[in-house]
């Protein structure tokens, strides 16, 4: 039996703990990756909706300007003077809408007439079929018999525009359409987007960027953006935009990373907190079960020297009554043993070295003993021995054999040499009774005491 004493310290986690810390850990950290997860696909579907909507809002915001073209191209088409015609129309068109710079009329695709005159007549004579920035979205245009949005191109007055080229078609005398040449409106860019308030993207945490295909240069165009604070690697979101027939591109990004999201934070330290609770919790049902054992341990043993004590001698040598009577066996012997003089070991040397002395004659004794025989501390220097299935003679035998343990070899301790003796004193169970038995043996003792001490005393005699 283990020897218990106080004051070891707390236990190391055990792996219970361990083992529920790390499981509590892993679920903990599998609800958060869902949970991140989701709030990021929330936040993906909440971009798309930004995306479609500011789609809109661009498509709108464009198309309202540009199609004012169709003013312009019902003048050519009605015929009369197109010059005064013009002069009277362009100025509603223009003055009436702040982003736009200029309607222009094209006949064959080269500048005759533009309004307002001042600050634009280098696009007089401006051959939209020849080369030049944008004249691609005007053949474009001419060939596609439909309005193409053509920039935004830096312009010959200055600054960026974005233009939109209508080609007109006038019947002709065989009732055939025919090409009269091209009508523009021209728009100050970025100022046309204003409506668009793509400024909410910043507002929500979001960066994004528009762009499209040059078609001079078959090149990617980044048109306008808002990308210095998105973060690398960011999950991000490109939608398509049609634009007057124009291909355009929308991408948006998430402005934070998840862990720049305080209730993301709050849940992985959520998750640590809980497991570390599950593990303290698991720790303390371990602690209490360790305290229990070593608290039965103490009850059931002798604190100095970890052998059984009186209590727990009685409750084994009982139950090993039960058994012999049980199985038939009654060749059990009780033996008790008394160090000879011990007050005196302790009035002269010390108590220290008396419970050396106890502690030394228990580990002789163990070593001396069959693994199954059952012994005890007494009480004081006395101590205890059930030993079964052996006679007489086996029994006498081991007496002696625990006698000469202790007499044959000095107990030695700090310098300090010591010749110990013990009396033994030894009594059959006859028909099971313990009760008798340990009486009878006690009494074998106090002969061996009184007989000259350091002897082995039976009942029988």
């Amino acid at each position: 039996m283990k020897k218990y004493t106080a004051g070891r310290g707390p236990a190391p986690i055990s792996p219970v703990a361990a083992f529920a810390f790390l499981c509590s850990l892993a679920l903990c950290s599998l609800f958060v990756v869902i949970t991140i997860k989701n709030k990021a696909n929330v936040e993906a579907l909440h971009m798309e909706r930004l995306i479609l909507e500011k789609a809109l809002r661009i498509n709108d915001a464009v198309s309202k300007l540009l199609y004012k073209t169709n003013s312009l191209s019902a003048i050519v088409q009605q015929g009369g003077d197109i010059a005064k015609n013009f002069a009277m129309l362009a100025p509603s068109i223009v003055d009436s809408e702040p982003s736009i710079m200029n309607v222009l009329i094209a006949p064959d695709g080269v500048v005759s007439t533009v309004y307002p005159l001042a600050g634009n007549e280098a696009v007089l004579g401006l051959n939209f079929f020849g080369a030049g920035a944008g004249n691609r979205e005007a053949v474009a245009a001419r060939d596609q018999e439909r309005m193409v949005v053509g920039g935004p191109f830096k312009s010959v007055q200055g600054g960026e525009i974005l233009v939109g080229r209508l080609p007109v078609y006038i019947d002709s005398v065989a009732d055939k359409s025919r090409f009269w040449g091209l009508v523009s409106v021209t728009l100050k860019f970025p100022q046309v987007l204003d409506n668009a308030d793509l400024g909410v993207f910043r507002n929500q945490g979001f960066s994004y960027e528009l762009w499209r295909t040059n078609p001079d240069t078959e090149e990617r165009q980044v048109i306008l953006y808002d990308h210095e604070h998105a973060k690398p690697n960011a999950r991000a979101i490109e939608k398509h935009i049609s634009v007057v027939n124009t291909d355009w591109y929308l991408k948006v990004w998430s402005g934070r990373s998840w862990y720049n999201y305080p209730e993301n934070l709050a849940l992985v330290v959520a998750s640590i907190l809980i497991s570390l609770l599950i593990m303290f919790i698991t720790q303390s049902n371990f602690e209490l079960k360790r305290m229990k054992l070593i608290l039965e341990g103490m009850a059931k043993s002798d604190p100095l020297t970890g052998i059984s004590n009186r209590r727990n001698f009685m409750e084994i040598a009982r139950m090993n009554i039960e058994r012999a009577r049980r199985t038939g066996e009654d060749n059990c012997y009780i033996i008790l043993f008394d160090l000879d003089r011990f007050k005196s070991i302790n009035d002269t040397h010390g108590h220290i070295v008396g419970d050396n002395v106890l502690i030394d004659v228990t580990t002789r004794i163990k070593a001396a003993i069959r693994p199954y025989d059952l012994f005890a501390r007494y009480g004081g220097e006395e101590f205890i021995l059930w030993a079964s299935l052996v006679n007489e003679k086996e029994a006498r035998n081991m007496a002696e054999r625990l006698r000469l343990s202790i007499c044959d070899k000095p107990f030695k301790f700090d310098g300090t040499t010591l010749s110990v003796s013990a009396s033994f004193g030894a009594a059959r169970i006859d028909g099971y009774n313990l009760e008798s038995a340990i009486p009878h043996a006690d009494k074998a003792l106090y002969q061996a005491k009184n007989g000259g001490r350091n002897r082995v005393v039976f009942w029988e005699d």
